[in-house]
């Protein structure tokens, strides 16, 4: 999916170069109140320690009912993965459904089980300016119990699955919050039907050598997408469309293909334990860099090294 924003005025330099004072605003370690004022706590939250745009939280109900503190900081999405029903308030809720920012009483037939993915509203607000030229207000935001839309059920389906399967980078909850932005945006905001910006144009030559130079050096880090926005002086959204549309895949894709390419270099020329590959070509684990090799390759870091060298 595309992802992208308008070229910044005020830049200022950083720790990576020219950057913008509001290429992370929206990233940041805060959680939704709701995650801490409840009757029940999340069994897991991927994002709650790190300053990332997009927190993932899984539950597991075994009450009745349970209240959700009001938030107007984020906007949060649950998708139910087991269990006959749910009420927000007094009205059912299907199997997607929103959080709405004033709070809300939920009730359940339990057991059931459910995942929340919460957005912080300053990012749809960047990401509103950027496809539809407007500002972005908390009204404009429709935020049924029963969200009927098979392309967004599908799209938090498929990052449900990605989350447990794999260990998310920053880079890949930023830029999974950018997609799910966009499409809530386009389904869920009264700016929906207007026409959005189609392509965002290309990074000129300089910026994405740039760009290409910061993901060599920094690549066995955990890398920002607001640190590579600010390496090409662009914010968050604007960078992440223009990337695809210059080098033809997503930054995280990217990203994920060069310490492919480097872990497949160091397999072939040493013996280095497949820890300290996994390390140096920035996955968090030994275990993250074999699926992740496993799933590109066919073919695990392991096996790779013995073909490579027999």
């Amino acid at each position: 999916m595309d992802l992208s924003h308008s070229l910044p005025q005020n830049r200022k330099e950083g720790p990576g170069g020219p950057g913008l004072p509001f290429c992370d605003t929206a990233i940041s370690s805060a959680l939704p109140r709701h995650l801490h004022r409840n009757v029940i706590a999340p069994i897991r939250t991927i994002g709650d320690s790190a300053r990332t745009a997009l927190k993932v939280s899984f539950w597991h109900a075994t009450v009745e009912e349970a209240p959700q503190a009001s938030d107007p900081t984020f906007v949060s999405l649950s998708l139910r993965t087991r269990g006959a029903g749910a009420w927000r308030d007094a009205t059912p809720s299907g199997p997607v459904t929103t959080l709405p920012f004033e709070g809300a009483l939920w009730r359940f037939e339990q057991p059931v089980s459910f995942v929340q993915f919460h957005l912080p509203f300053p990012l749809l607000g960047t990401v509103c300016g950027a496809l539809f030229d407007r500002e972005l207000a908390h009204d404009d935001l429709s935020m049924p119990a029963d969200v009927r839309d098979a392309q967004l059920h599908d799209t938090l389906q498929a990052i449900r699955h990605a989350a447990v399967s794999i260990e998310p980078t920053n880079l890949l909850l930023d830029s999974w919050a950018l997609i799910l932005s966009e499409a809530l945006l386009r389904r869920l905001s009264t700016h929906g039907a207007g026409h959005a910006r189609a392509s965002f144009g290309k990074i000129a030559g300089r910026g994405i050598a740039r760009v290409i130079d910061y993901v060599e050096a920094h690549i066995d880090q955990d890398l920002r997408l607001a640190s590579l926005a600010g390496v090409a002086g662009m914010s968050l959204y604007h960078f992440a469309r223009s990337f695809k549309e210059t080098v033809g895949m997503p930054p995280h894709a990217y990203v994920l293909s060069r310490r492919i390419i480097r872990a497949r270099a160091m397999l072939r020329r040493s013996e280095s334990a497949l820890a300290h590959v996994a390390l140096a070509c920035g996955f968090s684990s030994q275990a993250h860099f074999t699926t992740a090799f496993q799933h590109s390759l066919g073919i695990t870091p392991g096996g790779y090294r013995r073909s490579a060298q027999s």
